[in-house]
């Protein structure tokens, strides 16, 4: 397989001349919640900035700042740097982050949208810095979705996205790069399951509609309404590939499908401009997509390096595309005109990597000689009466026995206990020696909002020696009572909550976990006590659920009832009605819910986050794991 320099180059501009116009055609459809059927569409003229775009240019800086050998680390450190919104799995794992929760663990922790297609919308930029090396964009692919949907489906759709646009520089035929593309995901996975269902309804003869309604109803019942589900839009994004004729009609039935039509609009017009080139985008459609916006102006995004043309950011990429083509001297071969021959058929190469079997609890640290991996394997929230397991798995990269010595440091004494304090292994060259630590909570109220020991292992005879810090959080209190329907006495809940008389749960993080605890057509009123060690500020609090009745007081303030039944979708910013500002003030805060059960069990969670002056960032220094002392 040849491709002259230009073509290579028309075809990097197509995608990403396919991706601008796509995700600004998508952003007037897009929604929070799936729409019932089929949308009338009437394609407007006009660019929108778009996360698809340019959290990918954040991700071409560090290429060209850091090099190619990048790893999840660095891209976790580019999403703090540079990306402040905080939509939906964004701020979850970027407040994991900041709490010293590390990849794929930050986007796994306390994430309910770790399904959800955050990442699958960033895939082009390692299928154009690495095209016909499937396996090497995969990779990229898996790092980046890692960080904010570890464990997620949306591994599984970035990684399928990443592998159909590298091949897609290579070959036009669709069906075979989606069924070669499907490859590289576990059959088992639901993303698999809904492109399959497109393939096959699309050889069967079925309409859009009905294939439609297919995808939607394989998914979960708690996700099928979630417009933002990634393996409802994956399957859609094929839908849009394979019902389609030219670049519009793609462009109209791809986003007359719903749901995160921004996303699923841009990847079709992506694929389509690498799959033809940029001469096979309508002339007018380029003139008015040439440029390209971003979300700088109101701080969105900072540090990107930003190019502000189609052109430019494609002659910036193809730099960096040269770079990795040369360093893969077995299979492919340039000319000094930049003419590129696969020497190896791109369609021989068999999938494999570590999105086939990883641990999302879990992350690895890479040292000069050493890997330490850190397993949570129930997580990182020590609790009372429950010991916490935290796992170290170390891996020899010497070529001889390394004979270590470890120590931890940094525990709070009084909060907890580690065990063991210390020891000694040998591990052997290029095997993993596993040491299990148990970590033991000796008073809740010593705890703080995170805390951070530190186990040292030190080599005997040699330079190695390298920290591993851990990170423990403290649990979510709530202190909880069934409550008569008519009972609204927060004052007294209160006060009983002080003096003992609740019952108690602990959480891990904002999923008050009520499914098991109200039966039907009881209520239920929960206590925290919120402690802020900062200045008395305006948050954002609320109760998403899916409960016919819910009632919030923030600080014995009355501040949120919801009286009807809603789709559940907890995130920062807000659903639309279970939401409001609220004043928290320093030291110590109240807050009180009350929630009905009539006939399904219920879902809720409680969520604070900074204004939405602040971008609705996550909280990382208000705790809520311990009650007020009562004064005499």
């Amino acid at each position: 397989m040849e491709l002259t320099g230009s073509a290579l180059l028309g075809k990097i501009y197509g995608g990403l001349m396919g991706k601008n116009i796509g995700g600004s055609l998508g952003t007037p459809y897009e929604r929070g919640f799936g729409q019932d059927d089929l949308i009338e569409v009437k394609l407007e003229h006009r660019l929108y900035p778009n996360d698809d775009f340019e959290v990918q240019m954040a991700w071409l800086r560090l290429i060209e700042d850091r090099g190619l050998n990048i790893s999840e680390h660095d891209l976790a450190q580019c999403w703090l740097d540079c990306i402040h919104y905080n939509w939906d799995e964004y701020g979850f794992s970027k407040r994991n982050l900041r709490l010293g929760i590390l990849p794929p663990m930050s986007g796994f922790f306390n994430n309910w949208f770790r399904h959800c297609m955050g990442s699958p919308i960033r895939s082009e930029v390692w299928a154009m810095i690495a095209p016909g090396l499937p396996d090497v964009a995969a990779t990229y692919a898996f790092m980046d979705a890692i960080v904010d949907h570890g464990g997620g489906e949306s591994v599984y759709g970035e990684v399928f996205n990443a592998v159909l646009e590298s091949m897609a520089f290579v070959s036009s035929d669709l069906k075979r790069l989606i069924e070669y593309a499907l490859n590289y995901i576990p059959e088992s996975s639901m993303t698999h399951k809904t492109i399959t269902i497109a393939l096959r309804a699309h050889e069967e003869g079925l309409n859009l509609k009905e294939t439609r309604r297919l995808i939607i109803e394989s998914a979960p019942p708690e996700y099928r309404r979630i417009a933002q589900y990634s393996p409802i839009n994956l399957g859609f994004e094929v839908l849009g590939l394979l019902y389609s004729n030219g670049f519009e009609d793609a462009m109209v039935k791809t986003i007359s499908l719903g749901y995160d039509t921004d996303c699923t609009a841009a990847t079709v017009g992506a694929i389509l401009g690498i799959m033809y080139g940029g001469d096979y985008i309508p002339p007018d459609y380029a003139k008015v997509y040439e440029e390209v916006v971003t979300n700088e102006s109101w701080g969105g995004v900072s540090n990107i390096r930003a190019s502000r043309t189609v052109s430019e950011l494609a002659n910036r990429i193809i730099k960096i595309t040269y770079r990795l083509l040369s360093s893969q001297g077995g299979r492919v071969f340039i000319d000094r005109n930049g003419n590129v021959d696969w020497l190896i058929d791109p369609f021989t190469v068999k999938p494999s990597g570590p999105w086939l079997n990883y641990k999302p609890n879990s992350w690895t640290l890479r040292f000069t000689g050493l890997e330490a991996t850190v397993e949570y394997p129930n997580g990182p929230v020590l609790k009372p009466g429950v010991e916490l397991p935290i796992v170290v798995t170390i891996k020899n990269l010497r070529l001889n026995p390394l004979n270590l010595s470890y120590i931890v440091h940094g525990v709070s004494p009084k909060a907890y206990q580690v065990n063991p304090v210390n020891g000694g292994l040998i591990a052997q060259p290029g095997l993993e020696t596993r040491v299990e630590f148990r970590v033991r909570l000796i008073d809740l109220d010593e705890l703080g909002a995170v805390e951070h020991p530190v186990i040292r292992f030190t080599a005997t005879d040699s330079p190695e020696s390298v920290n591993v810090t851990l990170t423990i959080l403290p649990p979510v209190v709530w202190f909880i009572n069934r409550v008569d329907e008519s009972d609204e006495d927060v004052e007294r809940w209160i006060n009983d909550a002080l003096a003992g008389d609740w019952g108690v749960i602990y959480r891990d993080g904002y999923d008050l976990g009520l499914e098991d605890l109200i039966s039907k057509g009881q209520s239920m009123a929960l206590v925290g006590f919120i402690h802020n060690p900062g200045d008395t500020r305006i948050i954002h609090v609320g109760v998403p659920n899916n409960a016919p009745y819910v009632k919030l007081w923030f600080n014995g303030e009355p501040l949120l009832e919801s009286k009807e039944k809603y789709i559940l979708r907890p995130n920062y910013d807000g659903d639309g009605r279970n939401y409001i500002d609220a004043l928290m003030r320093h030291g110590w805060n109240t807050v009180a819910i009350k929630i009905k059960r009539v006939d399904e069990p219920v879902s809720a969670h409680f969520i604070m986050s900074e204004s939405g002056k602040q971008l609705h960032r996550g909280l990382t220094d208000v705790t809520q794991h311990r009650k007020p002392k009562l004064t005499a």
